[in-house]
């Protein structure tokens, strides 16, 4: 399958597709797991965070170039809600994105350097919420360039093992770009 059609069909379904899993106790845990690792790693962020409503990285070579430059990390706190996470969650959640995925593999802001901070991020996390964080990742980013823009409800789904086995050939080192070690898992 040609990358654009696994966007299109994993856009998709974050979208417009049934998920059993939807809401479920199930993914509510998943979530709070996700969340106390979050916090743990964001302790561990070696700059200083800075929450701002403004989008001010134009690409993650930039923000990894500011970021390097500066010890500044910005991150942006736009927020449309969520059935299980709170605002101050998500922007936590943000931050160990960019800098635990993004700034240690070197990805760009595209719908495969997503994917590949995903693969990056999710080394931190039990393969039990993989599912999950394959859903808020890589699916999010696929429905960004499903529906061209942000005009989709936030869902709280585990992706199928299907939907992940979509996108192995798709895993691409960046590497070269990184600007950080990972964090030493214990």
């Amino acid at each position: 399958m040609k990358q654009m059609n696994v966007v299109d069909v994993l856009g998709r379904n974050y979208v417009e597709g049934l998920y059993e899993s939807e809401k479920s106790k199930e993914v509510e845990t998943g979530f709070r797991i996700i969340s106390e690792i979050n916090k743990k790693l964001f302790e561990k962020i070696p700059y200083k965070v800075i929450f701002t409503e403004k989008d001010v990285y134009g690409s993650a070579k930039e923000m990894r170039e500011r970021v390097t430059e500066t010890g500044l990390i910005y991150i942006y706190t736009g927020w449309s809600g969520h059935p299980f996470l709170s605002q101050h969650d998500n922007n936590i959640g943000r931050a160990v994105h960019d800098v635990f995925a993004h700034m240690v593999c070197g990805c760009p802001f595209t719908f495969t350097g997503e994917l590949n901070a995903y693969f990056e991020q999710r080394k931190y996390y039990p393969k039990n919420v993989w599912g999950i964080l394959f859903a808020e990742i890589p699916m999010q980013t696929a429905a960004y360039y499903y529906t061209k823009g942000h005009d989709f409800p936030q869902r709280a789904i585990k992706a199928t093992e299907q939907e992940m086995a979509l996108v192995e050939h798709l895993k691409r080192d960046y590497s070269k770009n990184s600007v950080l070690q990972a964090l030493k898992i214990s």
